[in-house]
Formats: C-alpha cells, sequence, structure tokens
C-alpha cells in the first residue's frame, strides 16, 4: 500500500508544477503595430457649447453644456467659464484656474473675431498679467471652441487697463 500512497503523493505534486510552467517559456516580441492611435469622440455636436475646466490630475478637460442653447454664442461660452464649474462638474473634481467674478459684472462683447478672423480677442474682467499658463489655456481652448474658425486664430486677452496677453490652446510640452 505504501508505494500506492508515494505514487499518489508524486502525481499530486507533479501535476500542479506542470499546469504552471505551461507548454515551456514564452518567446518575447517586439512592438506590434496595430494601426492609428485611438480618438475620443465628445457625446456633443456643433448645437453643443463646451468649455474647458481643470480635473484634480491637472491639464484641461471639455465640458459639454447640455443645459443652454442650441448654438451658443462664443460670448455665451466664455460668460458659462467665468461662472466656474456648476455643481455637477464640482461633484467630480472639476475647478477653474480663472479667479473667481461675479458674472452680473458681464461685458457687453467679451470676444471679438477680427475681420479677416485671424484673431481673437477677448476682454476679461481682471488683470490678465497674473494668469497662469492653465488659466490662458481654459479661456482660449474655451474661445476657440465657440468660434471654430478654421486655421486657428491667434487669441490675445485683455483686461479693463488694457493690458494684452497671448493665449493658445496647445497643451504644453513635457
Amino acid at each position: 500500500m505504501r508505494p500506492v500512497r508515494t505514487a499518489a503523493a508524486a502525481a499530486a505534486l507533479i501535476g500542479p508544477l506542470l499546469l504552471a510552467t505551461g507548454c515551456g517559456s514564452i518567446a518575447t516580441t517586439g512592438v506590434v503595430e496595430s494601426g492609428r492611435a485611438g480618438t475620443v469622440k465628445l457625446a456633443t455636436g456643433p448645437e453643443t457649447g463646451i468649455v474647458y475646466f481643470v480635473p484634480p490630475e491637472g491639464g484641461l478637460v471639455p465640458v459639454a453644456l447640455l443645459d443652454g442653447p442650441s448654438h451658443p454664442s462664443p460670448n455665451y461660452l466664455i460668460t458659462r467659464l467665468l461662472a466656474g464649474p456648476d455643481s455637477a462638474a464640482q461633484e467630480v473634481g472639476l475647478t477653474s484656474a480663472l479667479p473667481a467674478v461675479e458674472t452680473k459684472r458681464v461685458v457687453a462683447t467679451w470676444l471679438t473675431i477680427s475681420d479677416d478672423g485671424t484673431s481673437v480677442q477677448i476682454k476679461l474682467p481682471f488683470p490678465v498679467g497674473p494668469l497662469s499658463a492653465t488659466a490662458r489655456r481654459q479661456v482660449a481652448c474655451t474661445a476657440l471652441a465657440g468660434v471654430r474658425i478654421t486655421p486657428t486664430p491667434e487669441v490675445t486677452l485683455t483686461d479693463a487697463e488694457g493690458k494684452e496677453e497671448r493665449a493658445d490652446c496647445a497643451v504644453p510640452a513635457g
């Protein structure tokens, strides 16, 4: 009886070892090309406005304004941006890099486009000099989402004193 028990114990140990080693070693492979990089499509159409806010990990994210007017004007989008994230956006941690502003102090025209469409000027109700790069990008990206001009125009932010700062929507390197 003893040899049967020993054979059974050996089989019990060898079975899992064979399963753990599989069919041998797996050969390594190089990079496998699989086509273009993935893209993300927003669940919005041209009738929905987009503003940009700052997520907890930094950078900018587009936020669709589903409760606004159809085909909102760029001025409407800038006003909504200056109002800051709504409660739903705040719940997921979105913030704004822009200073708080009372949107009742709305300037008649926030945004003007040059006649030739090569530049956009945005008047802001606070000094533009101290704005962070993220804050300037927030305004530029929101404005450019609203004007939809190709090629992309240059964006200039101005304040009540006439101070000007350039802004763009490019993602910073690094």
